[in-house]
């Protein structure tokens, strides 16, 4: 039998745009999903294996120079070879020794500054804040960072790309608009001469990621606001990605060097390894033989009597190495776990910890040096903290303040004219969760709920505020392949491969209802939140044979 020809409706993610999942079947838009997700904190994993975040370009005509930037005894000429193959580098000439560009973006907080570079008469540019008054000369012969300009900013980097070209950037940290100016220069000062650039970026962070091109509008990319997530973690076929609300309250989340983390007996290095995102900003955290740990504090807040999760990724540059995660409160009670052992790969390690209603001064959390206390070093990226969570959802990026992702929501109409039909879900739980409501009639009508409760995968029939029918499946969190196979009489509900039996009420189905049915996927809102990852649906106008049900929900 081929399914795909026969089902209906057919939802295997793949394509989609800004509040929509499409449908492969029926091609017409009556059978996509509607999507919403508010904010844009948002991240997956992409099809190269990598966490991709949502990425801005805060500066205006990144590469048309003539344009919103204002040149001070200066001028631009477009046309020239660029680092990429094509003609669309500037050269920037000064014509007194202290001309530059200049561009007013404003930023909040640490923030990045890059351009491509290559030198001309002169071999060295100047990457300048001048609200910060810090910049740095680069040498655009040798390849190095050279002296500072006026003062250091808190990071500078220049990296080869190649047939003379480099990408060079500062780091800087302000909440105001900012001046970003570039100088000519001759390895020390502003001078006159020219130098070629191409590509220039403005954003939040504290390294310089994949150029992200813009004229008259910042532009943003990645899983930005009401962009669906389809997600690859451990598959290489994309699943759709639904999760609850959830608020990272660790603040500089992959700057361990950051004054707001409290390090004792222990030593940070920054940006020294690529991290799960692909990019150099992993933090090296070296313990000393002693207890060490790396900690911060939230700012405000209640936590008495309840769970709360924290994770972070590591891994080692060797061998291996023990490490602890802390989640503890205000020294009444400590909540340590127990050791975790980094290797070579990197790995996302999470703890849980429920507090008493007595509790100290504030909530701490860190990591610290594994139970031998021997000196080591482990590199880490990505602190998570979530209150009043008994589970890790995805990396929520942060810098100074704490970051929220909205709830995930996608629905559909269902055509459920016909007493005879069956549907089909593909999709993973955790424990506690809800994860897909069918409504048949109005939400006070009957529905049914696929959800993980304990170590119990039910499936539960409501009529109203009161449950009329369930079934429920012994079984640990994890993918669960569901067919409800309904006639008008019975509904009989399959899960990978079993037939567990029908959900019914004194013989009438309880599936039955009047007025447009539909589906709604949940990630959270209400007093339901869940987290799931949808690989398949599928509706059929028939009642598809015991035989078919089995094989289509065996794993």
């Amino acid at each position: 039998m081929s399914y795909y020809d026969d089902a209906s409706l057919v939802v295997i993610p793949s394509g989609y745009k800004t509040s929509k999942v499409y449908a492969e079947k029926p091609t017409d838009g009556s059978g996509d999903l509607a999507f919403t997700r508010t904010g844009d904190t948002a991240t997956r994993v992409n099809s190269a294996g990598l966490i991709e975040k949502v990425r801005t370009n805060l500066i205006l005509q990144s590469n048309t120079f003539s344009t919103t930037w204002i040149n001070a005894d200066s001028n631009e000429t477009s046309g020239q070879a660029g680092y990429d193959g094509t003609n669309n580098a500037w050269r920037l000439t000064t014509t007194l020794s202290g001309g530059y560009i200049y561009q007013s973006v404003a930023i909040n907080g640490l923030t990045t500054f890059s351009i491509y570079a290559k030198a001309g008469t002169q071999n060295g540019i100047i990457l300048y804040s001048a609200h910060v008054a810090q910049g740095i000369n680069f040498n655009l012969s040798t390849g190095v960072v050279g002296a500072a300009f006026v003062a250091a900013p808190s990071g500078s980097r220049i990296q080869s790309i190649g047939n003379g070209w480099y990408r060079c950037s500062i780091t800087v940290s302000s909440s105001s608009t900012n001046v970003f100016r570039i100088y000519v220069s001759d390895g020390s000062n502003p001078s006159l001469g020219n130098v070629l650039i191409q590509n220039s970026q403005v954003e939040a962070g504290d390294v310089a990621t994949a150029y992200i091109p813009t004229t008259t509008a910042a532009v943003s990319v990645g899983p930005v606001a009401n962009v669906p997530r389809l997600d690859y973690l451990g598959s290489s076929c994309p699943r759709l990605l639904l999760e609850p609300q959830r608020t990272n309250l660790a603040i500089f989340s992959e700057q361990f060097d950051n004054s707001n983390w409290t390090k004792t007996n222990t030593t940070v290095t920054a940006n020294t390894t690529v991290s799960p995102d692909g990019y150099t900003n992993a933090d090296t955290i070296a313990f000393t033989a002693t207890a060490g740990a790396v900690c911060q504090r939230p700012v405000g807040g209640t936590y008495e009597s309840q769970t709360h999760t924290v994770s972070v990724y590591a891994r080692v540059a060797s061998g291996t190495a023990t490490f602890r995660l802390k989640c503890t409160h205000g020294g009444v009670l400590d909540y340590i776990s127990s050791d975790f052992t980094a290797t070579t790969t990197w790995q996302r390690f999470t703890f849980s910890a429920t507090f008493g209603a007595t509790i100290g001064t504030s909530l701490v959390y860190g990591v610290q040096n594994g139970s031998n206390g021997t000196a080591k070093s482990v590199i880490f990226y990505g602190f998570q903290l979530e209150a009043n969570a008994s589970y890790a959802t995805s990396y929520i990026p942060t810098l100074a303040a704490s970051a929220t992702r909205g709830g995930e929501f996608a629905s559909s109409p269902l055509n459920t004219t016909s007493a005879n039909w069956t549907l089909f879900v593909d999709t993973d739980f955790v424990p506690y969760q809800e994860i897909l409501n069918l409504y048949f009639g109005t939400s006070t009508g009957r529905f049914v709920s696929f959800y993980q409760s304990f170590n119990y995968f039910r499936i539960v029939v409501s009529a109203g505020a009161g449950v009329v029918a369930g079934r429920v499946m012994s079984d640990t969190a994890g993918r669960k392949k569901v067919v409800l196979q309904n006639d008008g009489t019975d509904c009989i509900v399959f899960v990978n491969g079993v037939k567990l039996g029908a959900i019914n009420t004194s013989g009438a189905s309880p599936l039955t209802g009047t007025g447009a049915a539909s589906f709604t996927f949940y990630g959270g809102g209400g007093t339901v939140a869940s987290i799931g990852k949808v690989r398949q649906f599928l509706q059929f106008h028939s009642k598809l044979t015991d035989a078919q049900c089995i094989e289509l929900t065996t794993l």
